[in-house]
């Protein structure tokens, strides 16, 4: 960590030909440095949303599609109690009418499933800009980068918020184990109002694969990236680029250089999030000696704030 402190407080080298694979992941940790310590404190300026839009529309939609998912979600139509009487009392009007009342949440868990999907695809996408080793003298540099670190910290946001809510919403997990349970004789149903709801076999096992995990949606984030950098044999300088986006927000932060609070709670998110990804695409983890995260001291900062709730991200 303190050689990147180091490179934090100035100095990147200049290119040269036939570098060192070492030597060239080097000078780009130097450059990641110089450039997200120049644009980490305004972080939460509404621009940097505007960039993404006009420069990344895909992981706009992207977003936009989890923030209308999150709102729909909160307002999660429970079916306990149709369950519960189809369970008690297996009538086929019973049963019927826990159909009529899961389907319709059992359709927006699909949408979220299939969203998740998407956020796997654009992650990839993301890191590929952030990590690309970008020419210094780049006009576009500060808000690409910015804008790219500010489109990475709300997706995980709102898989924080995805997860928060789904942990709060026991339903949800009662609901769509009901649902598999009688899809086999619900898929013959004649009742046109229930065979709208009806999904197929493999997508239903995939979704319940899915559920299965308590946070679904941060380790479909992690787990993306954690592939790209494996296959992509660009590790190191993915964990680079974390260790400097880490770093600049955290230094934002610890001596009050943002502009605004907005920007020092972006600033945190980004902090939380480079943590994370770095903890799982790193083989030593981001607590190791050689880290190029100081997990301890990011772990004070963050501690002393509440970051994450069930509330999606404010574009």
């Amino acid at each position: 960590m303190g050689s990147l402190l180091s490179l934090l407080r100035g100095g990147s080298g200049g290119h040269s030909g036939g570098l060192s694979r070492s030597s060239r992941e080097t000078q780009a940790s130097a450059r990641f440095a110089k450039q997200f310590n120049e644009f980490i404190f305004n972080l939460g300026d509404v621009r940097n949303a505007q960039y993404v839009e006009e420069n990344f529309p895909e992981g706009n939609r992207i977003l936009r599609v989890g923030l209308e998912l999150l709102e729909r979600v909160s307002a999660y139509n429970d079916g306990s109690n149709e369950v519960r009487m189809a369970i008690s009392q297996p009538t086929q009007e019973n049963e019927e009418a826990a159909w009529r009342k899961v389907g319709p949440s059992v359709a927006l868990l699909r949408e979220c499933f299939e969203f998740a999907q998407s956020v796997e695809k654009v992650i990839p996408d993301v890191l590929e800009e952030l990590s690309s080793h970008a020419d210094d003298a780049d006009p576009q540099r500060a808000d690409r980068n910015r804008g790219l670190a500010r489109l990475l910290a709300d997706l995980m946001q709102n898989a924080f918020a995805f997860d928060a809510l789904k942990a709060s919403i026991p339903a949800i997990q009662n609901d769509f184990s009901y649902y598999r349970r009688t899809l086999s004789r619900s898929a013959q149903t004649q009742d046109a109002d229930i065979a709208r709801y009806i999904i197929p076999h493999d997508v239903s096992n995939q979704m319940s694969l899915f559920y299965a995990y308590h946070n679904p949606m941060v380790r479909t984030v992690i787990d993306s990236a954690t592939k790209f950098a494996q296959e992509s044999g660009n590790q190191q300088i993915v964990l680079d680029c974390l260790s400097a986006l880490a770093a600049g927000s955290a230094s934002t932060v610890k001596h009050a250089r943002a502009d605004s609070a907005k920007s020092e709670r972006m600033c945190m998110l980004v902090l939380v999030t480079c943590c994370i990804l770095y903890d799982w695409i790193s083989p030593k983890g981001v607590s190791d000696a050689q880290s190029g995260i100081d997990a301890k001291a990011a772990l004070d900062l963050v501690s002393e704030r509440t970051l994450v709730d069930s509330t999606p991200a404010d574009r």
